[in-house]
């Protein structure tokens, strides 16, 4: 049976470029439905940022203009309409939207996707790894809105430093050029964004869209829908694929656990997700390593874009 999801943005629905880029790694078939936070009002209607505590949002109206959001007023609409599409039934919630900090209770099960994004970050910067962050630079209501505005943070297990900040891809590559990974974190950046960044920085290049889709295709294997196709579909969307041949052939069982570390995964999530030991994941794990000669997921992942960088 197809799973009926509500996907929920900060803006005005539709938005069929957001929605098709994280439907693409979606197999499985679902019903889905879209609203926005700001659906049904008058341009007029819509608050600004009204103090410098007053964080401002980014966002799209139906015609496709941006415009400049107080995170007050976001956060009382999505309470409405969070609210309002709880009660219809749906088997999944997934709120399309970074820059949002605070949780919603309901009775749906809800994929926030800051959130989805805050673990992604946390699971990828175990060990030695950099992770070079991308971020629309904050404006004030009075200021053109755009995302070619690009803040920059290196973040690692230990700390997180500042870097700079640009308004050309080609700059933001050279203050990214000693990470090993790049998150181009707000929702407002696209794959082909990313593919450009990718270009000028010869580093792989994931979007919070990306990470989102790729927090509700696991919900959406826990919740029972892709279980029958097996791991050979579920394999498409990783980086398995696109890695160079190992030396001996990966189980069915490591090339699932390397899957999973390939999207950043913890060794308790995996276990999780897999039904198995922690113990046995950690198995798992050193196995597939040895059988690439790699001693970290960084090394995989700069081997699988090297090998297969389009």
């Amino acid at each position: 049976m197809k799973k009926r999801v509500c996907f929920i943005t900060l803006g005005q629905s539709p938005r069929p470029e957001l929605i098709s880029e994280v439907l693409e790694h979606i197999r499985e078939p679902i019903d889905y439905t879209e609203i926005g936070a700001l659906d049904g009002l008058a341009e007029d209607e819509i608050e600004p940022p009204r103090s410098p505590r007053d964080t401002p949002l980014v966002t799209r109206l139906t015609g496709g203009e941006q415009v400049v959001v107080s995170s007050d007023f976001i956060h009382r609409r999505l309470d409405i309409v969070i609210a309002q599409v709880d009660r219809l039934g749906h088997d999944l919630l997934v709120l399309l939207a970074s820059g949002i900090f605070r949780k919603f209770e309901t009775v749906t099960p809800l994929i926030h996707g800051q959130l989805a994004v805050d673990e992604w970050i946390a699971s990828f910067i175990l060990g030695t790894a950099q992770l070079g962050i991308v971020f629309p630079l904050r404006k004030q209501a009075s200021d053109p809105v755009t995302l070619h505005d690009y803040g920059i943070l290196i973040q690692n297990y230990q700390t997180v430093a500042y870097s700079g900040e640009a308004n050309r891809i080609d700059e933001t590559a050279l203050l990214l050029k000693d990470v090993d990974f790049i998150l181009m974190h707000s929702v407002g950046y696209t794959k082909e964004m990313a593919q450009q960044l990718a270009r000028e920085s010869h580093k792989p290049v994931v979007t919070a869209r990306r990470v989102i889709a790729g927090a509700f295709h696991l919900r959406l294997m826990e919740m029972g829908s892709t279980a029958h196709h097996g791991f050979a579909q579920a394999s498409e969307l990783d980086l398995v694929k696109r890695l160079p041949r190992p030396e001996e052939p990966l189980t069915g069982r490591e090339q699932e656990v390397l899957s999973l570390v390939l999207e950043g995964r913890s060794n308790k999530e995996i276990a999780k997700q897999l039904g198995i030991s922690h113990r046995t994941v950690e198995i798992h794990r050193s196995r597939a390593m040895a059988k690439y000669n790699a001693t970290t997921a960084m090394q995989l992942i700069r081997r699988a874009m090297i090998e297969n960088p389009g």
